[in-house]
């Protein structure tokens, strides 16, 4: 168990390491399959200096609960590849896209592994990927960004077709996501420090936010019940939260400084308002989100010691499926330890914690 604060409705959030994976190489990105609620899987690179290349791969696991809250994880497929520095499952799940070093997107799924040649966008390494670009089929259309400061809109039909790109930043891009109510409003963000909008079907659109972030902007993640209200998370060690429809305006909310930088969001998809970070070398914390602003309520490996799970903590996600309304499962991925920790989130009312 780690951190645990009383929320504001007098509930307590208790939080417990379940699953302690060594993952060989160094992970910094995992996703939980939308469809297939056991599945998982995360993503790896190590840069090897002789070559100056990023080598990597891509694991597929299956979460195996044996009672009681007790979990074990079984790996089902391990595929070798450049460098993988961010995976997006498709909305329906089974296949999953991978962002990598060599500049390529591969598509792949967990039982055939990879299913495309892989598709080259860009010279330089892909950063961040998502689903639900250009207002196609959310399964379809796509986004990427990359080192280039690129942002590239793309379609998966029976292949890969790119349909457009932008140069969106003049450094190092970080962050993609699209809002459901909004999917031809592509928004990144980059080492800049701008929060950046692309409309897909005018050229000459031009939304930014240059002001808000004090560094760069390192993660996106719109509110999936509050499709508008989009968080983010930067180098300056804040969360923000925006409304989409005033973009450029100050943020509706912010936090203090975490202690390092937020460099992954993932929103809990059936608590509302809660969400999980990936804080680098301050662990998980998880947060509630609503109108007074964010509220910290716990935190996992948020005191780790160098070498330890969270002393850089780059992946977070929760399983779509919840063990009952009160528990839920996250995984979050520590790159310099090179490990994958699975842990519970449970909320307690704060009497029955000090009976």
């Amino acid at each position: 168990m780690d951190m645990q604060l009383p929320a504001a409705d007098g509930s307590v959030v208790e939080l417990k390491g379940q699953v302690f994976e060594d993952c060989g190489c160094y992970p910094d990105v995992v996703e939980f399959s939308p469809g297939h609620d056991a599945c998982l899987a995360w993503g790896m690179y190590e840069h090897v200096q002789e070559t100056d290349e990023r080598q990597g791969g891509l694991v597929f696991a299956t979460v195996e609960h044996r009672g009681d809250f007790q979990y074990s994880l079984l790996r089902t497929a391990v595929l070798e590849s450049p460098g993988v520095y961010d995976l997006a499952w498709c909305p329906e799940g089974g296949v999953l896209a991978a962002c990598c070093a060599d500049g390529c997107v591969r598509l792949c799924s967990p039982a055939q592994g990879v299913l495309h040649e892989p598709f080259k966008l860009s010279d330089q390494i892909l950063t961040h990927i998502c689903f639900g670009a250009g207002g196609a089929k959310e399964a379809e259309g796509l986004a990427a960004v990359g080192q280039d400061g690129k942002c590239y809109h793309f379609q998966l039909d029976a292949g890969f077709r790119k349909l457009a790109e932008r140069q969106q930043h003049d450094l190092e891009a970080w962050c993609v996501d699209v809002s459901p109510s909004e999917p031809c409003l592509i928004l990144s963000g980059a080492d800049d420090g701008h929060l950046a909008a692309w409309d897909v079907r005018d050229e000459s659109s031009a939304l930014r936010n240059r002001r808000s972030h004090e560094a760069g902007v390192t993660a996106l993640a719109f509110n999936p019940y509050q499709p508008l209200q989009v968080a983010t998370g930067s180098y300056d060690e804040r969360l923000r939260l925006f409304d989409l429809r005033k973009l450029t305006a100050e943020p509706l909310a912010m936090t203090p400084r975490l202690g390092d930088g937020a460099y992954q969001i993932s929103w809990h998809p059936q608590w509302h308002g809660v969400l999980a970070v990936a804080a680098m070398r301050c662990g998980f914390p998880v947060f509630r989100v609503d109108g007074a602003g964010f509220e910290l309520l716990a935190a996992y490996a948020s005191n780790a010691p160098e070498g330890a799970h969270g002393s850089l903590g780059y992946g977070i996600s929760w399983q779509f499926a919840s063990e009952t309304s009160q528990m839920s499962l996250a995984a979050s991925a520590s790159f310099y330890d090179r490990s994958l920790h699975l842990w519970t989130a449970t909320t307690k009312r704060a009497e029955d914690e000090q009976n």
